[in-house]
């Protein structure tokens, strides 16, 4: 068999694998992703985009094609609704309420936007970044030494088989994920029930009786039966629960089965329906899923490393599976660089599971609560309603690439290193910015409008060299006051230091490192505080390239 070689190869084209591969070639790393469906799904799956996820879409540009694709169908169909069947009497009825305002913290509001919608738009900058993308294309087996990851692939339409030699693998291939299982990863958490999808079309006009109706709890054909509008008017998807322990098995699901759960679900025996393929380009009736809520005990072994479903399944709602996953990958993909180019050392890596694992824990949780409250009395709380806000844009890292000064508990909250840099409104070049725009694809030293001008050591050593791209791994120094304006002044006590202090800023956005005052004694402390975040015994910043 041939051989095919690449810095990261990634499994799986959903939004996670494809979103990796998007962040990847910012940092001009070779990628090559592998799929073994012919082309994306179109059943339902996340429907809002969060705050952060569009931050980091605006990044790579993708937010101006997000924002111009058709919105999702719940924009319009609002109405929540339980009852034994859709045409029968309600037990509930409820309205989602309209998202809140996320003005005073991102300048991203969410995205109500199907994901089918968006993989597409994903796979395509992937593509125009550089990113080898082949759909239909099967991982067999996969083993690993010392220097890489050497994997088996199949061409599904022309049966061609080759072998990928990569130094990296990215593991985005689903909640079932056969790298997690060939490596002994287990799990842990809660499986609450096993799911089919069952994507029709049919005209619901009679059963909806002029109701907006995007979700409907339903006992038929079977109790926490779910019927969510899919991408149209006459377009839904039908989830109704099986339990492999009583010996139901999906297969039981004949295109005959399907028409008559629907038919039972909306209470309508004549109902004309036609069932859609679960994938197109496929002749699968339908498609199985988890209600779950889990995280994997391992998130990383050796030089193969996992992200989104693969390591975290949740409930759906809130929308927050898709978005976490999307940020496992964002952290992950500047680390990856850092360490493939050799800026960085090996052990950076190990910084992904003990940033990324309490998120998904905590976002695991959130998303168990949202949807107890949903399928129970009424609709989610407001407290929920705002976690999930807060949980998306205020969680903080706790890892070796995180650098906590000694007067630290001195310093305000805002800006604390872990921490998302703050959003505020900033002029760069004359033109109106957020403060998270002066972040990537390197490292971003950041100094108040008093700082001492004259404490850079070896300035040439630290500012990327004229003609270099900060994505070299370049430092790049930025004056509030010269290179950025702060019209409102109110840099410093966003970041909590003085006007004479400084912030060190991560490729991803994070705060590494702030001092209170930048002086000559904080200069020559960065080096060293480089070194750490990038697992570095030592660090000369210009040879860092």
């Amino acid at each position: 068999m041939s051989e095919e070689n690449t810095a990261v190869l990634i499994a799986g084209g959903g939004i996670v694998g494809l979103s990796a591969a998007v962040f990847l070639r910012r940092h001009r790393v070779p990628v090559l992703l592998v799929e073994r469906h012919p082309g994306t799904s179109m059943l339902a799956k996340a429907r809002v985009l969060s705050p952060r996820t569009m931050e980091l879409y605006r990044g790579h540009g993708l937010e101006e094609a997000v924002r111009a694709a058709p919105p999702s169908v719940f924009l319009a169909a609002t109405d929540v609704v339980r009852a034994t069947t859709l045409i029968g009497p309600e037990e509930y009825r409820g309205s989602r309420p309209p998202g809140e305002s996320v003005a005073w913290a991102s300048p991203c509001p969410p995205a109500l936007v199907e994901q089918s919608t968006v993989e597409p738009l994903v796979r395509a900058r992937a593509e125009e970044l550089g990113a080898d993308v082949r759909f239909h294309t099967e991982l067999g087996e996969v083993t690993q030494d010392a220097d890489g990851v050497t994997a088996s692939v199949t061409d599904r339409a022309s049966g061609r088989r080759y072998t990928v030699r990569a130094r990296y693998l990215i593991a985005a291939d689903g909640h079932r994920s056969p790298l997690r299982d060939a490596l002994g990863i287990h799990t842990r958490g809660r499986r609450l029930a096993h799911v089919v999808n069952i994507a029709f079309e049919a005209d619901l006009g009679a059963a909806l009786r002029g109701r907006s109706v995007g979700l409907a709890y339903l006992a038929r054909p079977v109790p926490g039966t779910l019927l969510a509008r899919l991408d149209g008017a006459d377009r839904w998807v039908l989830m109704v629960p099986y339990d492999p322990e009583r010996g139901e098995d999906p297969r039981d699901f004949t295109p005959e089965r399907c028409v008559a759960d629907v038919r039972a679900a909306v209470g309508a025996p004549g109902l004309a329906v036609r069932v859609l393929p679960a994938v197109p380009g496929t002749d699968r009736v339908v498609h199985t899923w988890e209600l779950a809520s889990w995280v994997a005990e391992e998130y990383r072994r050796d030089r193969i490393l996992l992200a989104g479903d693969a390591v975290h399944v949740m409930p759906p709602s809130g929308g927050l599976g898709a978005n976490t996953g999307i940020q496992d990958v964002h952290n992950l993909a500047w680390k990856l660089a850092a360490v493939f180019q050799g800026r960085a050392g090996a052990a950076l890596l190990d910084t992904y599971e003990p940033e990324r694992r309490p998120v998904a824990e905590l976002t695991c949780a959130l998303s168990t609560r949202l949807q107890e409250e949903r399928a129970g009395a009424g609709g989610a709380d407001a407290a929920a309603r705002a976690g999930r806000i807060a949980l998306g844009l205020g969680y903080r890292y706790d890892s070796e690439a995180v650098v906590a000064s000694d007067d630290e508990d001195g310093l305000g909250a805002s800006g604390r290193p872990g921490t998302r840099a703050p959003h505020l409104a900033l002029v760069r070049d004359g033109r109106a910015c957020s403060g998270i725009d002066l972040y990537g694809p390197g490292f971003t030293l950041v100094l108040g409008p008093d700082a001492a001008a004259d404490a850079l050591l070896a300035p040439d050593a630290l500012a990327a060299p004229a003609g270099s791209a900060a994505g070299d791994g370049c430092l790049e120094v930025l004056r509030i006051g010269r290179e950025v304006t702060d019209p409102a002044g109110r840099w410093a006590a966003a970041h909590g230091v003085g006007g004479n202090g400084a912030v060190l800023v991560r490729p991803d956005g994070f705060v590494a490192w702030r001092a209170p005052v930048w002086d000559a004694e904080s200069a020559r402390e960065l080096p060293g505080v480089l070194a750490r975040v990038l697992a570095l015994p030592r660090l000369s910043v210009a040879a860092g390239r």
